[in-house]
């Protein structure tokens, strides 16, 4: 009977890649970035090249797509008329088609590999995109922006690449954060 027990268990992990997805990414941090994410680009001086929406680029791997559509989810749940007076609009990408996201004032990058999340950083910087990552460790590749998770979570601001890309952070968002850099641990 055991050994039935653990066939069973190993068929349903085969066939449901949501436990396996799910694993990878900790809802209750997801649930903070659908939040914030859009008070992010308001709070940088992207706001200023906003018409009437905020446009945000999900970068992704195939893996992350149930993922990147429970982020929209929840982001719609919290902001269902937008947010001051701006709509949000995702689009959804793959990080082979990261030239959708040209016209876009902020990018999350999901995990990826190495060269993926390079070829993002350097679109991003060329194009002048502030970029989230939902891993921090990306903080020390060039990522703007990530979550430090401590006994509270605040964001987490890499203040040299925001230079680079001649983006400002409103002061309030550089009091509450902690500021990266190649020295932090």
């Amino acid at each position: 009977m055991l050994n039935g027990l653990h066939v069973l268990l190993y068929l349903s992990l085969i066939f449901n890649t949501n436990i396996l997805n799910a694993s990878i990414y900790d809802e209750d941090i997801l649930n903070i970035f659908s939040k914030v994410l859009p008070r992010l680009v308001l709070m940088s001086s992207q706001k200023n090249d906003i018409k009437n929406k905020i446009n945000i680029c999900l970068l992704r791997d195939e893996i992350d797509e149930r993922t990147a559509l429970l982020l929209i989810e929840r982001t719609n749940k919290y902001y269902p008329n937008g947010i001051k007076d701006y709509q949000i609009n995702f689009i959804i990408t793959s990080y082979a088609n990261i030239s959708e996201c040209i016209n876009t004032s902020a990018s999350f990058l999901f995990n990826s590999n190495d060269a993926n999340i390079k070829e993002a950083l350097e679109f991003s910087h060329a194009h002048r995109i502030l970029t989230i990552s939902y891993d921090s460790k990306f903080l020390k590749d060039g990522v703007d922006i990530s979550m430090f998770l401590g006994r509270k979570v605040t964001p987490y601001i890499n203040a040299k690449s925001i230079r680079n890309k001649d983006i400002e952070l409103n002061n309030t968002l550089l009091r509450i954060s902690r500021i990266y850099n190649s020295d932090t641990k």
